[in-house]
């Protein structure tokens, strides 16, 4: 506890008081950490069970995890011929996790998997230890400030920080574990610890190769400004010298590239990085123009408020995550600015600390302008950070506490897929879409469809996400492979189609009626309804959505469903369209793309009756204002629909309200 503290003349009452505090505010710290730790540990699960997990990343992760804890260390097989965004077909070897990122602290982590071999074991251990960093962010607050209030202040506003709740819900990441491991290194900086110290950083440097570069910053910062001379150059030296070694030699042997293949996303300014560099150095003003950018601009104060902007008051403990923070903002990959992913796990440890620093400076200032006993100021000062922290949260955070949170459903369609996965055997080679292929990855040879390869059997939930390609090429892909003659239909249901290599398929065959399950429904299972109807075509029976718990200072994702009962027989290429609107009542986004039910079960071939359930790809359009749809005749313009303004409200239940084709009728608004 720091001087000022001690010498503060409180009365013996507020003695008693602050004393009972200090005894309460350490559990309430407690609470705080297992509360965080077994809700996201719970969503996590729930949001893989739900197939939202992913082969990019925790996909490719367990297999790694899984291949290393049997000896094959590091080898995966994800990304043999997928269509993503690296230079595959320049790799030395596709089939490690050291030719794209050097995260060797996943070793000792697939130890875990002897006491529970799952996926869900490396989610449930991300959300404890990132709980955990709640802790040194409390004794740092609490003995730097004097003040157990700001101590359980600053665990609070770690706790809420939309950055780490987005790393803890983006799948996997080894990285987003230098959340904790950063902040117990900048604790034990503090203290004079430097055994643990040293531990930390090790730990943390090898859970990804960029952070080594944030070592070296804290060693610098150690050496120069804290003038721990030996302590700050050993900790340099390990940064730069594991940095280095990363980038020029363990990446290169496994990939035969000159670097790093993902540094192609921060060559914004030029063709290379060097080039970018020199360009900018020619020319500032692109960069300028760059930084302020809104995206930008919200990615930044988002950070900041995640520490009620006390940061900006210690300017050179936050200047610290700066190579984070440049790799990020100067990227063409979007996530990496936009708090709902694991790239600024990193960055929140010198955010918190830099607050904390920040407020004790602040309240010095404070303290004698105003004339103020200093633990006053202090716990003013405290809880604004509190209350700024807590708005952030509540904005673009997820919790209950959030608007942005929505409880998730695991709905009779995903439990399904358990059984179809049961049907394949656990070493038989294996192609999956992006939802599934997290429950394949235990095996050696587990491909990200549309790569095929070797497989024996594919498995695709054709209602899922289609990436890496779009969903006709899914369709297109599908159809090949029966098509060929090389696989047959092992199981089709409720939009899952199962191949296995080898089944015999006659040509012409078609699909059996369980698989249209997805599409076709009874009126019942109508989550929202009503009653409109277009021409003497289509009735309108009802709608529904389903937001994602994603953070995003935009709009959330969502699909949309609509449910329809054809009149009459359709022609082929009626079209269904929506429109998204702002609060002021443009309309800034409209879809009449393909969805799964379009593409497998045309509008020419929905029977006359029947309730057709249309529901969108996952779409970023959750945090619009109103939602509208429109039938479109085939050939015809959707866009002259939106041009129709005012939307039309729909009539109510029981009511029929006929309405033209092109007609734009407003739905509901999301919530």
């Amino acid at each position: 506890m720091t001087s000022w503290h001690k010498g503060t003349g409180l009365a013996s009452r507020g003695r008693a008081a602050l004393f009972q505090w200090e005894n309460l505010a350490p559990a309430v710290v407690y609470l705080l950490i297992a509360l965080y730790a077994g809700f996201f540990a719970w969503l996590s699960v729930v949001r893989h069970e739900a197939l939202e997990s992913n082969a990019m990343d925790l996909g490719y992760t367990d297999q790694v995890v899984w291949n290393t804890l049997h000896g094959r260390f590091y080898r995966f097989s994800t990304f043999q011929n997928v269509p993503v965004d690296l230079p595959l077909d320049q790799f030395r070897r596709t089939d490690t996790l050291l030719a794209y990122h050097v995260e060797l602290l996943l070793a000792p982590l697939s130890l875990s998997y002897l006491i529970y071999d799952s996926p869900a074991t490396l989610l449930v251990l991300q959300s404890v230890v990132l709980g955990l960093g709640a802790l040194p962010a409390f004794w740092l607050a609490r003995d730097y400030l004097g003040s157990p209030f700001a101590g359980v202040t600053f665990a609070a506003a770690y706790l809420l920080a939309p950055a780490i709740e987005g790393a803890n819900l983006s799948d996997f990441h080894a990285v987003s574990l230098t959340a904790t491991l950063l902040l117990f290194a900048l604790y034990f900086l503090h203290v004079r610890r430097y055994g643990p110290f040293f531990v930390c950083i090790v730990l943390a440097m090898s859970a990804k190769e960029d952070v080594p570069l944030l070592v070296l910053m804290v060693g610098l910062y150690a050496a120069l400004v804290l003038r721990r001379w030996t302590v700050g150059a050993i900790t340099a030296l390990l940064g730069l010298g594991w940095f280095l070694a990363c980038i020029e030699l363990v990446l290169p042997h496994y990939n035969g590239l000159p670097t790093s293949p993902f540094f192609h996303r921060v060559t914004i300014f030029g063709p290379t990085i060097k080039a970018s560099i020199l360009n900018l150095l020619r020319d500032p003003l692109p960069l300028w123009r760059w930084l302020r950018r809104p995206e930008i601009l919200t990615y930044l104060g988002g950070l900041l408020s995640s520490a009620g902007f006390a940061s900006l008051f210690s300017p050179i403990v936050l200047a610290l995550s700066a190579p984070v923070v440049a790799m990020n903002v100067l990227s063409t990959w979007s996530w990496t600015y936009s708090e709902g992913a694991h790239y600024s796990a990193s960055i929140i440890p010198f955010v918190i600390v830099s607050g904390i620093y920040g407020l004790g400076l602040l309240s010095r200032w404070l303290s004698r302008w105003l004339k103020l006993p200093r633990p006053g100021v202090v716990n003013g000062l405290a809880g604004l950070v509190l209350l700024i922290a807590g708005v952030h949260h509540y904005q673009i955070g997820i919790s209950p506490l959030s608007q942005s949170y929505h409880r998730p459903v695991i709905a009779p369609h995903q439990r399904l897929a358990e059984e179809l996965i049961a049907l394949i055997p656990p070493d038989a080679p294996v192609s999956a879409g992006s939802g599934l292929y997290p429950h394949l990855a235990h095996r050696e040879k587990a491909y990200f469809f549309p790569a095929v390869n070797d497989a024996e059997y594919v498995l695709l939930d054709v209602t899922g996400s289609p990436y890496p390609i779009t969903l006709p090429e899914v369709y297109e892909t599908a159809q090949r492979l029966l098509v060929s003659g090389e696989f047959g239909v092992l199981a089709a249901r409720d939009g899952y189609l199962l191949l296995q290599r080898g089944l015999p398929w006659p040509a012409g065959s078609s699909l059996p009626g369980d698989f249209y399950a997805f599409a076709r429904v009874d009126e019942d299972q109508v989550a929202h309804p009503l009653h409109a109807r277009f021409g003497d075509a289509l009735e309108l029976l009802g709608y529904g959505y389903t937001l994602r718990n994603v953070v995003h200072a935009k709009e959330l994702p969502a699909t949309v469903t609509t449910y329809w009962r054809p009149l009459r027989p359709l022609p082929a290429g009626q079209a269904l369209a929506l429109f998204f609107s702002r609060d002021d009542g443009a309309i800034v986004y409209g879809y009449d793309g393909e969805t799964a039910v379009t593409l497998w079960y045309p509008v020419e071939h929905w029977a006359e009756g029947e309730v057709i359930r249309v529901e969108t790809p996952v779409l970023g359009v959750g945090r619009l204002r109103d939602t509208m749809v429109a039938v479109v005749r085939p050939g015809g313009d959707p866009w002259s629909a939106a041009a129709r303004l005012p939307p039309v409200a729909p009539a109510g239940d029981p009511d029929l309200e006929a309405f033209d084709q092109g007609t734009l009728l407003r739905l509901f608004r999301f919530r």
